[in-house]
């Protein structure tokens, strides 16, 4: 407790310097199969969106890195998949032949957070994002069976200076490469029958509300040139991969505030590439009953000049996860989370993170970090006491506000018991 006091007024501290801050029955049968691959692609196809992804997956088997489309590479692991250990009962029909189920893939979101130039290894360093919805469906009975957030992750180097025309192959690798350490095809082999696919539930079904800011929270984005709608929906996606991955539970996709269609997420399309699966149409989604709002309260970043070359900065930020009965309002969950990040800020050329990108960063740790203690007693109490990691010249400090354990961790069983289950 001395710890949690001390990092309390050190946040409190920095802040007033600057300003105020702020699923698992058993199948019925065991048979070998897999599913119909329907394909990847853009959820919300709209012109200049998600411009890499979508070169990405228009790259053909003689230009793609690994010599295969996105969608073969996809298919072939998905065929590779071993789905026994899955509630799913893969095969149908008189004489149990007929595959049952199908998968799409509707790709959501790409960020391009750094390209980072090494000067003395005269290499770049990229940071990349693509978040995505694997939706598993009932070919026969027409209905989804489970919508599930995904998140590729893509930090590497390459040789030379920062270079554009890369995104593209980079972007491919991320979502297809399985040797691509983060991608979602490696998810998809590694993770993807880990989930919970019942034929039913008992439970509530989960969806991400638009990101909501304090009027300091406002102050701050047009302090550091943030585009209040862009950045809530970046955190948005980012809230569904969270709770989704860490929960290991499926989630409703969530609805773009900038989106030309909000109303598009009401169904999901269902399709496959060459026009020959058993199913060609959009099935709808089940209403939510469960709402996700993430509150930020502010951040500021707190200079200390250590040389004429660059900066030892301090970034703190605050936010609050609540969750919610969508019907009764009834709060199910209400938790604020504070963090601070100490790092080195160079100032020529481009060699560090930018201050946004860093943000977003801290803000996708934080979520991962409340969400994971949700799913876990253990990292529950880590989060509780303060969870430090420290890198190359940076250092990261995040923590749970409560200050009852026994609250807190009855919250967080509260959220385990409504997940989706199988009964």
């Amino acid at each position: 407790m001395k710890r949690r006091e001390f990092v309390r007024q050190s946040f409190i501290g920095l802040s007033a310097v600057n300003a105020p801050l702020l699923l698992s029955a058993p199948a019925n049968a065991r048979l070998p199969g897999t599913v119909t691959w329907g394909g990847a692609y853009i959820l919300e196809d709209e012109p200049g969106l998600m411009l890499y992804t979508r070169q990405a997956l228009a790259m053909t088997p003689k230009v793609s890195p690994t010599g295969e489309s996105a969608n073969g590479a996809l298919l072939r692991e998905i065929r590779a998949t071993d789905w026994s250990d899955t509630a799913l009962d893969l095969r149908t029909g008189l004489d149990r032949t007929q595959t049952r189920y199908g998968m799409v893939f509707a790709l959501a979101s790409e960020q391009v957070l750094a390209t980072v130039f090494l000067e003395k290894l005269s290499t770049t360093q990229y940071i990349l994002r693509q978040i995505g919805y694997v939706t598993i469906y009932d070919i026969f009975e027409r209905r989804i069976v489970a919508c599930l957030a995904v998140r590729g992750r893509y930090l590497d180097e390459k040789p030379g200076r920062p270079d554009e025309s890369l995104l593209p192959e980079l972007f491919f690798n991320m979502l297809a490469n399985v040797d691509q350490s983060g991608s979602i095809a490696r998810f998809m082999t590694e993770r993807l029958t880990d989930y919970p696919f019942e034929e039913k539930y008992e439970g509530k079904y989960f969806q991400v509300e638009p990101v909501r800011y304090t009027d300091l929270a406002r102050l701050h984005v047009e302090q550091y040139d943030i585009d209040l709608a862009r950045y809530g929906d970046d955190i948005g996606f980012a809230v569904t991969t969270a709770f989704s991955e860490n929960l290991v539970s499926p989630i409703l996709p969530y609805r773009k505030t900038t989106a030309v269609n909000r109303d598009m997420l009401s169904e999901m399309k269902i399709l496959a590439m060459n026009g020959e699966s058993p199913l060609n149409t959009a099935l709808a989604l089940k209403p939510a009953d469960a709402a996700i709002e993430v509150t930020h309260r502010g951040w500021e970043f707190a200079n200390v000049k250590t040389s004429s070359t660059r900066n030892q900065v301090a970034l703190v930020t605050s936010l609050v996860i609540r969750i919610y009965d969508k019907q009764t309002s009834e709060t199910y969950y209400n938790q604020g989370f504070y963090a601070r990040q100490d790092f080195n800020e160079i100032f020529e050329g481009n060699l560090g993170l930018d201050r946004k990108s860093r943000l977003f960063m801290l803000h996708e740790t934080i979520l991962d970090r409340a969400f994971g203690a949700i799913a876990s007693e253990q990292a529950r109490g880590i989060l509780y006491d303060g969870e430090e990691t420290s890198g190359a010249s940076v250092k990261t400090f995040v923590q749970a506000e409560a200050e009852d354990w026994d609250s807190y961790s009855a919250e967080c069983e509260r959220i385990r018991g409504l997940l989706p289950s199988g009964f």
